[in-house]
């Protein structure tokens, strides 16, 4: 089914701007509009609650992912000589371009670079899950997951992170120090 005027309708993204709804709105817009089913299916992909019958989309939307996701994971393993194959997550279907994007990720020094790289990746698989379906439900998800990754990187709070990085350099430093006695 096409939905013109609820795509046509939907403002711009682009990471780092403002979100113009959160994820959780956007749903329940989109809820008066599209069919029962198809509300399951955003909160399934966008909220990760379980949806009731299987459906297309929601699949290949998660063996992207999980492809992605298992890219990564062998990247970072690679990288410091960790074995990677227990985070390997199993998934249907092979996409070489999802390799290439996060091997050209991995090419970026800086974590946070490397991160908007991968968000961008995603972005761009949203967008391929649209194909030829403009106006259809495809594009009604892959704005969702967009506004998801735009939703995400707006959450970011630079002070927030400083804490989190030296909780986790505090623990470490103490694990040392109880090492180093024993």
């Amino acid at each position: 089914m096409a939905y013109y005027s609820l795509v046509a309708s939907l403002p711009s993204l682009q990471i780092g701007d403002e979100p113009p709804v959160s994820v959780e709105q956007y749903i329940e817009n989109c809820s008066q509009w599209i069919t029962e089913r198809e509300t399951g299916i955003l909160k399934a992909v966008l909220l990760n609650e379980p949806v009731a019958a299987p459906c297309p989309l929601c699949k290949a939307w998660h063996n992207l992912e999980t492809q992605l996701r298992n890219a990564v994971a062998r990247h970072r393993g690679q990288k410091l000589g960790v074995d990677f194959k227990e985070y390997i997550q199993p998934h249907e279907g092979f996409s070489g371009t999802v390799e290439v994007l996060v091997k050209d990720a991995f090419t970026r020094s800086d974590p946070l670079e490397l991160e908007q790289e991968l968000d961008r990746a995603r972005w761009q698989l949203a967008e391929e899950l649209i194909g030829e379906d403009t106006f259809g439900f495809s594009k009604v998800l892959a704005y969702g997951i967009q506004l998801k990754i735009v939703e995400r990187w707006n959450s970011m709070d630079v002070s927030v992170g400083k804490g989190n990085i030296e909780a986790v350099i505090t623990a470490n430093t103490e694990k040392e120090e109880v090492a180093e006695t024993e």
